[in-house]
């Protein structure tokens, strides 16, 4: 008999967790388990709803505060053996609502180191801060994107070590490939928000050669402040802003460089993304970059802050000749969806 699995999550947006949990709803093994992807609101979703033998439940609750009674009545009806849930958010619903009904596994997926998220987030990250370490606590396991991760959660909370487990995020096998010629295309796939760092790379840009460009994709609130700063700058001529996009491999093969910029991450999807068709990545030191990236193989790593390293490392990078196919075989070897996939089985056999 199949065993019932929920993958929970806010929405099927275009968030890295949400694509993770998506992903690894497709690629379980359904001759053991019956696999339902759960979710909170579909008002915007992005990623495909069709999947093969995949269930897809809509609570229809828009956000986690309002999911209570629907996710306990859900859970009642159709006894699951286990639940995939994460973001904080989503974690803590789970654990509330586990006191009231039996599940055999609770499994969180953690996607923030707090001691860094904490100074963007604002009240509602340090709100729901506040439960972490209690409500976790319900959980069999906490999977944790990078050693990083799982040492914050050992350092800032009083969850037992033996509860963190490490899996990386996956990766699918991109349809088109970069041949990673030298050149000056920059490109940022990232929310427009304060701690992706988005300010600091037009001030990076401001201090290249003119012939370096850069492609900015993704929305969010600092769209405004970014636009201003690209006139001051007088970058205007250097700078192209897509908005959201689908297409982010496709995006990324065009240009020759990926970049990261952000103050915080827990295990950047997009960089996993930029590698896999070739194209080398320029990161800050962040949350898990450096079990992704290999300095002088397939990027290089600037310290917090440093951005004349950062615009050094760029210009080292653009005039190189990267192995584009090495680049993208070692990090699909390394965190195909197909072995993590079976890494987040191995938690509940």
């Amino acid at each position: 008999m199949k065993k019932k699995v929920f993958f929970l999550l806010s929405s099927l947006g275009v968030g890295g967790s949400e694509k993770v949990f998506w992903l690894l709803a497709q690629n379980f093994d359904k001759s053991k388990y019956e696999v339902s992807l759960v979710i909170l609101n579909s008002r915007n979703d992005s990623l495909q709803k069709n999947l093969k033998d995949v269930t897809i439940v809509d609570l229809k609750t828009l956000n986690a505060s309002r999911s209570f009674f629907a996710l306990w009545k859900l859970i009642r009806n159709e006894r699951p053996y286990a639940i995939f849930s994460t973001a904080a958010h989503i974690n803590i619903l789970v654990a509330l609502v586990s006191v009231f009904v039996k599940v055999r596994w609770l499994i969180g997926r953690e996607s923030n180191i707090y001691r860094q998220i904490v100074d963007f987030g604002g009240f509602k990250t340090k709100f729901w801060g506040l439960f972490v370490g209690i409500c976790y606590k319900r959980f069999d396991i906490v999977i944790c994107q990078s050693v990083e991760m799982k040492n914050s959660f050992l350092n800032d909370f009083t969850i037992p070590a033996k509860k963190l487990i490490v899996i990386a995020n996956p990766v699918i096998t991109p349809v088109i490939n970069q041949k990673a010629a030298p050149g000056n295309k920059l490109v940022i796939v990232a929310r427009l928000s304060a701690e992706k760092g988005h300010i600091r790379l037009l001030n990076i840009l401001f201090n290249l050669p003119q012939a370096f460009t850069l492609t900015i994709a993704g929305d969010g609130e600092l769209k405004q402040d970014i636009a201003n700063q690209i006139e001051v700058l007088g970058l205007k001529k250097r700078i192209k802003m897509l908005g959201t996009i689908n297409n982010v491999s496709e995006v990324i093969a065009q240009n020759n460089v990926f970049v990261l910029t952000s103050y915080t991450e827990g295990f950047p999807n997009v960089v996993l993304e930029s590698l896999a068709v070739g194209v080398p990545v320029v990161t800050f030191r962040v949350g898990g970059i450096e079990e992704i990236i290999k300095p002088g193989f397939n990027g290089f790593i600037a310290e917090q802050d440093d951005l004349n390293a950062f615009r050094n490392y760029l210009i080292l990078a653009c005039n190189r000749n990267w192995d584009g196919a090495g680049i993208s075989n070692d990090i699909l070897n390394r965190f195909s969806v197909n072995r993590i996939s079976r890494q987040y089985e191995s938690l509940i056999n």
